[in-house]
């Protein structure tokens, strides 16, 4: 329901409390004459308008209270689960960066490795080309 419902329902009720105010009350109240000698209709009236707007506007303020609480509780459901998704996000961002370093540090050492064993292997066949290997390199230091 809608403000506009409980608009509806206040003025149907307002009519209706009025209608039944003056049939309980028809033989007492004045309806014409001196504007002072009515107060007892005025009473009446403003007894049922008051009670009939006070009765409508704590329904309105009940639903409206409700309507606010369940608005807030989707907004929050809303931050917390965009919060969740950008957290989930950023996590698997962080865990992609993390093993794109991990493969690059991997083909880093390999590459050295593979270097390192090309070198060992042309300077094995450097060595059984020249036959240097005897060669002492104590003596080479000490000059």
């Amino acid at each position: 329901m809608t403000p506009r419902v409980f608009a509806l329902i206040n003025t149907v009720i307002g009519i209706v409390v009025y209608f039944l105010l003056v049939s309980l009350n028809e033989g007492s109240l004045e309806w014409s004459g001196n504007p002072f000698g009515g107060w007892k209709t005025v009473i009446i009236f403003l007894a049922g308008g008051a009670i009939t707007g006070a009765a409508t506007g704590k329904a309105l303020d009940f639903y409206c209270e409700r309507v606010e609480q369940r608005l807030i509780q989707i907004e929050r459901d809303r931050v917390e689960r965009e919060t969740r998704d950008r957290e989930r996000m950023e996590k698997e961002r962080f865990e992609r960066e993390k093993q794109e370093i991990e493969k690059l540090e991997k083909e880093i050492l390999e590459r050295k490795r593979i270097e390192r064993e090309i070198a060992l292997e042309e300077e094995r066949k450097w060595y059984e080309e020249h036959g240097d290997d005897d060669f002492d390199y104590e003596d080479d230091e000490d000059e």
